[in-house]
C-alpha cells in the first residue's frame, strides 16, 4: 500500500485561458524554471510530461501535512542509509 503524499493544485495561464489542474504531489516538482507535471496515460505507456513556465503560473497549493510527512520519512532514510 503506497503513503499518500497529497495533493497540488496548479493554478496557470494557456492561450486557451486559465487552467486549473490537481494532481498528486509526487507528480508535481519545479525543474529549470518550469513546473513539470508527469501524468500516466497507461500501464504500457511511460506517459505524458506537461512543462509550464514559472511566468504562467498563478499560484500552486499544495496538501503541506502529507508533504512535509513525506519529506521527513525520506531524509530519516537517507541519514540512516549516510550513517
Amino acid at each position: 500500500m503506497e503513503a499518500d503524499v497529497g495533493t497540488a493544485r496548479v493554478v496557470y495561464e494557456t492561450p486557451d485561458g486559465v487552467e486549473r489542474i490537481e494532481v498528486d504531489n509526487e507528480r508535481l516538482a519545479f525543474v529549470d524554471d518550469h513546473w513539470v507535471v508527469v501524468e500516466p496515460s497507461g500501464e504500457d505507456d511511460e506517459g505524458t510530461v506537461t512543462r509550464i513556465p514559472r511566468g504562467r503560473v498563478y499560484h500552486v497549493e499544495r496538501s503541506v501535512d502529507e508533504l512535509e510527512s513525506r519529506a521527513s520519512d525520506l531524509v530519516e532514510k537517507a541519514k540512516s542509509k549516510l550513517g
